[in-house]
């Protein structure tokens, strides 16, 4: 498998990215095909990889640029080049921590949408208490949305479930301000309604303190909330995780304790850390498109990669134009 590996983008530069792919590589067997700086890439690898490819470029798309622009303009860009590698034959994949913005509109615009749908969305998976499986979708390709965006989002979240997880007529909720059906703005009214009538398991609105209850196992929201909420529940999850631990230190009772419990604080923690995932499969498009954490570190990113090849391994794509041919 060959799996495309935007080199730009991520907050802590190209080594996160290089690291990463080499942790990857211990447990899954894969080609990457490195997009960016010739030298820099070689230097990061320093022969640690056997048999690896490079698409050279110095040329980026960053989180400040128009990002339909900029995929339209810069055609040595890395994530422009990465999905015109994509369409060739022989290429499986492709992982970036960059620009969101530009990951969309490149799945939009070169790699296509499948057809039917009208937006590509990001759909994270987020930890349960239950250990049930939730999908939070979108959370952060699409800030502006319509009512039938986020049905469609519901619906490949449930096809996606379906299909490659074996769930059986998954639960979908609305975020939402409030259980209540006449709670919300706009938007969230409307989708409701859409929701209420459709044939899916929809069971109303879901409040963000219930992210982690596993009441649901698709969570619709549009990217700038569901961003919001991820990434609010993230800092909170590392905040206690530091608190936690300086608790712990704070003391030799204290530090005692600590030790008593630190396979299942270890366990805990794993559960509910962010890095664990590493990243979100760009459900819409035609090919198989991971974005990773702007702010990745090599376990992240590893994660990340080893969550694409297993979406791949999936055919989710095929599995979900499946789906919408027969209805």
């Amino acid at each position: 498998m060959r799996i495309l590996i935007d080199t730009f983008g991520a907050d802590a530069g190209a080594n996160p990215i290089i690291e990463g792919t080499i942790k990857a590589l211990e447990k899954r067997d894969f080609t990457p095909v490195f997009v960016g700086n010739d030298r820099e890439i070689k230097l990061l690898v320093r022969d640690r990889i056997k048999n690896y490819e490079i698409i050279p470029t110095n040329e980026f798309i960053s989180n400040n640029e128009d990002p339909v622009r900029a995929i339209r303009k810069k055609k040595e860009a890395s994530i422009v080049l990465a999905y015109n590698k994509l369409k060739e034959e022989g290429y499986d994949g492709l992982i970036s921590a960059g620009s969101t913005g530009a990951l969309l509109a490149g799945g939009l615009f070169i790699a296509g949408r499948i057809p039917g749908i009208k937006r590509a969305c990001l759909a994270a998976s987020i930890p349960s208490i239950n250990d049930d499986i939730t999908l939070l979708m979108d959370t952060g390709a699409n800030m502006d949305c319509k009512p039938e965006y986020l049905y469609e989002f519901a619906l490949m979240g449930k096809v996606f479930l379906e299909n490659a997880m074996h769930i059986s007529n998954p639960k979908i909720g609305l975020l939402n301000v409030g259980v209540e059906e006449h709670k919300g703005n706009a938007l969230t009214k409307e989708t409701y309604k859409i929701l209420n009538d459709s044939d899916m398991n929809f069971t109303g609105n879901l409040e963000a303190r219930d992210l982690f209850t596993g009441k649901v196992n698709v969570i619709v929201a549009d990217g700038f909330d569901g961003n919001i909420a991820i990434k609010t529940t993230e800092g909170v999850l590392k905040t206690l995780g530091l608190e936690l631990k300086n608790l712990i230190y704070s003391s030799t009772k204290n530090k005692l304790a600590g030790a008593m419990l630190k396979n299942d604080i270890k366990s805990l923690a794993g559960k509910f850390n962010p890095d664990e995932v590493g990243g979100a499969p760009l459900l819409g498009v035609k090919s198989y498109v991971y974005k990773a954490h702007g702010n990745t570190n090599e376990t992240a990113f590893s994660n990340a990669i080893l969550g694409l090849l297993n979406y791949i391994d999936m055919n989710v794509i095929e599995k979900i134009e499946g789906e919408l041919h027969d209805n």
